[in-house]
């Protein structure tokens, strides 16, 4: 059965396109300022519900200066959020690639950004993000609040996106293994 260099490059590229779905990122706190409560409240996989006063089941803070930061459990190229945030606030996510430089993903406000007819009121109101797809493979995330009230909280953050391909070592030696073979058979061929 002979294959040809065409079949086994369209079927690596229909592998590809079917590692690039967009997953859920898993999501831990790594930090925050000292002046932030209950910090790990913000990805502990529990959404409170909207209109929950601002300190039930939330990291929460007063003043703008203080941040939260994430790590996702890899690198995404990321395209969408969900946030439970205080709902009369400004806030502005940021991500990075190594944890120490940082560019504005999105900023958001429950106050501006509530879907369409929501009417939650006072407390938490849960707020789905989306941006277009980021060219980087982002591996942390940081929340501050920009404006508001000067009591800030968020409930818990999500972020999906597509998982970077990082290959393990087994496929990397898989991967060389067949380039060479398929140098080998056109080696061959040629010298016939």
């Amino acid at each position: 059965m002979s294959v040809s260099l065409k079949s086994v490059v369209a079927i690596g590229l229909l592998g590809l396109a079917a590692a690039a779905q967009a997953s859920t990122a898993g999501v831990t706190v790594v930090g925050s300022s000292a002046a932030v409560n209950n910090a790990a409240f913000a990805a502990d996989g529990f959404t409170p519900a909207n209109s929950t006063f601002w300190q039930s089941n939330a990291a929460w803070w007063n003043g703008s200066a203080n941040t939260i930061d994430f790590k996702l459990d890899q690198a995404y190229q990321l395209s969408s959020a969900t946030v439970t945030l205080d709902w009369n606030d400004v806030y502005r996510f940021s991500a990075s690639t190594d944890g120490v430089n940082y560019t504005t993903l999105f900023t958001t406000s429950g106050l501006f950004d509530q879907p369409v007819g929501a009417n939650v009121g006072a407390g938490q109101v849960t707020l789905p993000v989306t941006f277009a797809q980021s060219a980087d493979a982002f591996r942390f995330v940081r929340v501050q609040a920009l404006y508001g009230d000067n009591s800030y909280s968020v409930g818990e953050v999500s972020f999906s996106g597509v998982a970077a391909a990082v290959p393990e070592p087994s496929s990397v030696a898989l991967m060389l293994a067949g380039a060479g073979l398929l140098g080998a058979v056109a080696r061959r061929r040629r010298a016939r």
